[in-house]
């Protein structure tokens, strides 16, 4: 069984040039009326859900747009990232850090008693906090499910704005991501 990533990401090589993967991405960005928002930075793009329907587990799309040789023609490779708010990310990684720190001293101390001769009841503790960690890891897990619906929008939004400028907008779904993991 494959451990679902938390942070999904895709790579996506594109025939077009990547100056034209830019542009395309920033008339994305320009449309008014299409229901994604987000800034682009030189190569890298972040898109997100407008904030009347942003929530809690709202999803982050970062795009980075690589210029890649290929044999006849120089292609536009997209990585993207799928990624909470940036708040969220950090505080689940302060979370992962703290119950690390936590779960190494508290093995220092058993080893300290087990070598004063003492039983080392400090490691009762390690168990509980990996029952926290997984506890927030399958919270993780149940946020890119609430989340999914919106992932696939920024997704079908970014790689349709790519496949075609004419089909910029259409609803046609587009293949979903398949995630590399992090």
């Amino acid at each position: 069984m494959q451990i679902p990533p938390m942070r999904p990401t895709f790579e996506i090589l594109f025939p077009i040039a990547t100056n034209t993967a830019i542009d395309r991405l920033c008339l994305l960005l320009d449309d008014a009326d299409y229901p994604v928002e987000g800034r682009i930075a030189g190569t890298h793009l972040m898109l997100v859900i407008p904030p009347d329907r942003r929530h809690f587990w709202s999803p982050w799309l970062q795009i980075e747009v690589h210029k890649k040789n290929t044999d006849t023609t120089d292609s536009a490779l997209i990585h993207g990232r799928f990624s909470p708010n940036p708040s969220v990310w950090t505080g689940y990684m302060l979370g992962y850090i703290s119950l690390l720190t936590l779960i190494f001293f508290a093995s220092m101390f058993a080893i300290a008693q087990w070598m004063m001769d003492k039983p080392p009841k400090s490691l009762m503790i390690i168990p509980v906090l990996v029952a926290i960690g997984a506890v927030m890891y399958w919270s993780s897990l149940i946020g890119q499910k609430i989340a999914n619906a919106q992932m696939h929008e920024l997704y079908d939004a970014s790689m349709g704005a790519l496949a075609d400028e004419s089909e910029s907008h259409s609803d046609k779904p587009s293949p979903s991501p398949e995630p590399q993991g992090e």
